[in-house]
């Protein structure tokens, strides 16, 4: 749905992480929808499918879209799909990508998880070229901003603590991208990132001008 100054022929991909569907980033959707962004939202299969298989169902549900240009927005494993996406398809017409908590160098909590044998099938797929490492680098020219939280809210933290440079999932430095153009950190935990209202704006700004900062 347009409002009244979405920014035509452009459109605004939002990703989901692990354990999640594409629901779960309708909030954000609504937000940046209200700061003038056509988005939608994207759901894919995690236990089934590697996150290189489903940067190419990505591709496709982006084609569907008849657009000149989108904007790539992940939350956690849903940034290494994107990842996977602009490796395989250099040539997509990305304006700007924001990865908000997504673990890129691999994950210390989805390797624990991993090494038992009672909870390793919950991560499905997504272990493969994904959360515990061997995401492809960012080689894209264009502008790439990275959110991170300092929340300590979760599930999985309760079972493995991150520690304190985290969001309470995933380490800060799990998150670092040489080339990245901006990144910032906000008072949030891993989850609580795709629900705040803060991060929305950051969004939003990075979207318009390649930076956080205002």
């Amino acid at each position: 749905m347009n409002t009244p100054n979405t920014i035509q022929d452009e459109v605004t991909v939002l990703v989901h992480g692990i354990w999640m569907h594409g629901l779960m980033m309708s909030v954000m959707s609504k937000r940046l929808r209200a700061l003038g962004f056509r988005t939608t939202t994207f759901s894919y299969d995690f236990l089934k499918k590697t996150p290189a298989e489903n940067a190419c169902e990505l591709h496709r549900r982006i084609g569907e879209l008849g657009v000149n240009r989108v904007n790539l927005v992940g939350h956690s494993l849903g940034g290494i799909v994107i990842l996977h996406l602009l490796d395989q398809f250099p040539d997509l017409p990305v304006g700007k990508t924001v990865l908000i908590g997504s673990p890129v160098k691999g994950s210390y909590v989805a390797s624990r998880i991993h090494g038992s044998t009672v909870l390793r099938r919950l991560l499905g797929q997504s272990a493969q070229g994904g959360l515990l490492g061997g995401a492809p680098q960012f080689n894209n020219s264009r502008p790439l901003g990275i959110i991170t939280g300092s929340g300590r809210f979760g599930i999985a933290a309760i079972l493995y603590p991150a520690g304190d440079d985290s969001d309470g999932v995933v380490r800060n430095q799990e998150t670092l991208i040489d080339n990245a153009t901006d990144r910032i950190c906000i008072p949030s935990s891993h989850s609580g990132m795709i629900f705040s209202r803060k991060c929305a704006v950051y969004v939003a700004h990075f979207l318009r001008v390649g930076r956080f900062r205002f």
